[in-house]
């Protein structure tokens, strides 16, 4: 008896290139400052190096997982701040791969010694593609189960150039930003003569810190974030929103993701995502490290093992020359 282990390969290509994509995401979004919005470029005091890793749903197969590192300089003479990224992202046993190899730079306006906007743009190449490895196709069937398929429209591979852009304007405690990603809406199809271009994929993200022990800010030893991060892509869109509290080395959050009020995509589905549960040290070197677990409470249900993510960042001791100017007062995920 014939076995497959997946849906037959042909019918997921054309899937595929029918469907608007997605983007991966990731809960702990200021963990990958590059990725969220190319303008956080180098909005350090001199230089950052970040490591990602994410992996959800791994009771459901393999899982979908994603990886990323980054690493960014801040040039303070001229209010400039360049970075790479390099990302891989894997869906499923036999599902699509892409790994991207992005340079980003961002430039810095200050409007007073307070407030600041910054604006930044990133170009990156793209490397995506599937392994056939394990499906069967229809003539393989009727050839007698034939080792190889004759389908000749199929790509294994393809590649684009892919351009973001982005803005952000901050001050001491509050900042907003919004980010383009795909402005070139660059065509993925992996069909001959096929056209599936991706989608412009929109960020919009603001933050509010505090302290909340009493003591002004720069002399808090205790302090809370509240932030949220909406990102839309087609007809497709999503809210990340939460907060965390800072005690001088560990820090601790909770999030929610969905739009269960404002947006129902299929009847009797809530649009609720995950709660997101976050956990972080920072030793006295300035290396950051984080976890946090996505539980699932959408109908897939707890027993698709949520998702599980780590970052760890390192940013370079600051010089005492760089101690005057200010910086982007981002979470330190």
């Amino acid at each position: 008896m014939i076995r497959t282990r997946h849906l037959l390969f042909l019918a997921f290509l054309l899937a595929s290139a029918l469907a608007q994509g997605q983007d991966p995401q990731l809960s702990q979004f200021h963990a990958a400052p590059q990725y969220l919005n190319p303008a956080l470029t180098g909005n350090t005091y001199q230089d950052r190096i970040a490591m990602n890793y994410r992996i959800q749903w791994p009771s459901v197969g393999p899982g979908y997982e994603t990886y990323a590192v980054a690493y960014d300089h801040r040039f303070a003479g001229a209010n400039s701040g360049l970075g790479g990224m390099v990302m891989r992202d894997r869906a499923g046993s036999y599902g699509l791969t892409f790994t991207t190899v992005a340079m980003s730079y961002s430039y810095e306006a200050r409007l007073n010694r307070r407030q600041a906007i910054r604006a930044g743009f990133r170009a990156g190449y793209t490397m995506r593609n599937v392994a056939p490895d394990g499906y069967l196709f229809a003539d393989q069937i009727i050839r007698d189960n034939a080792p190889t398929t004759m389908e000749e429209n199929l790509v294994p591979a393809v590649s684009y150039l892919d351009m973001a852009a982005g803005g952000l304007f901050y001050s001491e405690q509050f900042w907003v930003g919004a980010s383009f990603n795909h402005v070139n809406r660059p065509n993925q199809s992996l069909m001959v003569d096929g056209y599936a271009p991706l989608e412009l994929r929109t960020s919009v993200h603001v933050g509010y810190k505090f302290p909340i022990d009493g003591q002004k800010m720069l002399r808090s030893r205790t302090t809370m974030t509240l932030a949220s991060h909406y990102k839309a892509q087609g007809k497709w869109d999503q809210l990340d929103i939460g907060g965390y509290i800072e005690h001088e080395r560990l820090s601790g959050g909770i999030w929610y993701r969905g739009l269960p009020i404002a947006k129902a995509y299929k009847q009797g589905y809530s649009n609720s995502d995950a709660a997101i549960l976050m956990v972080g040290y920072e030793t006295e070197h300035q290396l950051r490290f984080t976890y946090s677990y996505d539980i699932t409470i959408s109908k897939l249900s707890i027993r698709s093992g949520g998702a599980h993510e780590i970052s760890v960042i390192y940013e370079w001791p600051r010089k005492p020359k760089a101690r005057r100017h200010r910086v982007v007062p981002c979470p330190k995920f």
